[in-house]
């Protein structure tokens, strides 16, 4: 009965909170860009996809508002008194708000599987018009032994448009492959019609050019095409297809920073709202009398706000490859936690 009447007090609150800030978020956005928007059904889209975004980017910030205010209206009502008066110790008070918070961040962790982690290119592509089918043009990239040139690739359609292929030896070229279309199969992409061209040499030395038509070809394998075009123009992934494009960079010898922090961005760094909400649930005293409510508050949301600022930050530091994006976003968190565990130990010590 105990977990559940503050474990309902905590969820209330946090929903008010991130229904409030979300709507905001979406509201001024609206204001600067939905104006310019077509139909009615276009706008509803383009809202919905802003909210979603918004969701994703302060449900951490509404874990910690929430239990701020919980335990601010507990204090300012004399509820935590009564608690440790019937026995309750701080750990026990602490329990639901951490089970809600994690709760709530494993939700959002299994929403980043699914097209609610694209919700900003969605609302990109409505607000250019580009709803219905999005391209990529003039891809260039290393697969292999070879490098690939693509004129167009069509995502929606699976498709890819002017393909060549320029297989490599010693640092020159020996073979192309044209074909004018490519299509995706589930594991690799079929070209057909495929005019490959050789540069043979005879027994003399001489070099001479051999082309030949080949039916069908397959390459690129594991190249999904939302894959290439995330890579190419820096649109977002669900989780699973971060997975996969860490992956295939890496097999590629290619640079995987931007993909692990966004990764890291969806699953480490939103840990943190745990942590601080632990730190500033046991750092608060249990009455009034012993703070000024006022203050107190507002340097916890300040407080906050500056930490959510700096992480932030440095998970675009991260992204850009500059700095290590295990040191800028993972240990920075674990350090958080490691403080959060160390007032949790000195809990039972202070009143």
């Amino acid at each position: 009965m105990f977990f559940k009447y503050v474990a309902l007090h905590y969820v209330k609150n946090m929903l008010i909170i991130l229904m409030g800030l979300t709507g905001l978020f979406t509201g001024l956005d609206y204001l600067m860009n939905g104006t310019s928007l077509g139909s009615f059904n276009i706008k509803v889209l383009y809202a919905f996809s802003k909210w979603q975004e918004s969701l994703s980017l302060l449900y951490p910030l509404a874990i910690i508002f929430g239990g701020i205010w919980t335990k601010i209206l507990f204090i300012k009502q004399n509820t935590i008194a009564s608690f440790y008066a019937l026995g309750v110790t701080r750990r026990e008070l602490f329990k639901p708000f951490f089970v809600v918070g994690l709760a709530t961040y494993l939700l959002f962790l299994g929403l980043n599987f699914t097209s609610f982690a694209t919700a900003n290119d969605t609302a990109e592509m409505v607000q250019k018009n580009q709803y219905t089918m999005s391209k990529t043009e003039d891809l260039f990239f290393k697969y292999d032994n070879s490098f690939v040139y693509i004129r167009t690739l069509i995502p929606e359609r699976y498709k890819m448009e002017n393909l060549t292929i320029f297989k490599m030896e010693d640092n020159q070229v020996v073979e192309t492959f044209t074909a004018k279309e490519a299509w995706y199969n589930i594991y690799e992409w079929v070209a057909s019609d495929v005019v490959k061209k050789s540069k043979i040499v005879d027994t003399l030395g001489n070099q001479r050019l051999k082309v030949e038509h080949i039916s069908i070809l397959h390459t690129l394998k594991e190249y999904q095409p939302k894959i290439l075009k995330s890579i190419y123009d820096g649109k977002n992934l669900t989780l699973s297809e971060s997975f996969m494009a860490k992956r295939l960079l890496e097999n590629q010898g290619l640079g995987t920073e931007a993909v692990r922090a966004d990764m890291y961005s969806k699953v480490v760094m939103p840990l943190f709202s745990i942590a601080l909400l632990m730190i500033l649930f046991f750092r608060f005293p249990f009455h009034a009398r012993y703070m000024n409510i006022g203050a107190t508050t507002m340097k916890a949301l300040g407080g906050t706000l500056f930490i959510w600022g700096v992480l932030f930050a440095l998970q675009r530091i991260g992204g850009n490859g500059t700095v290590n994006p295990e040191l800028v976003i993972i240990l920075p968190i674990i350090l958080l936690w490691i403080y959060a565990f160390y007032t949790l130990s000195k809990s039972q010590k202070r009143i």
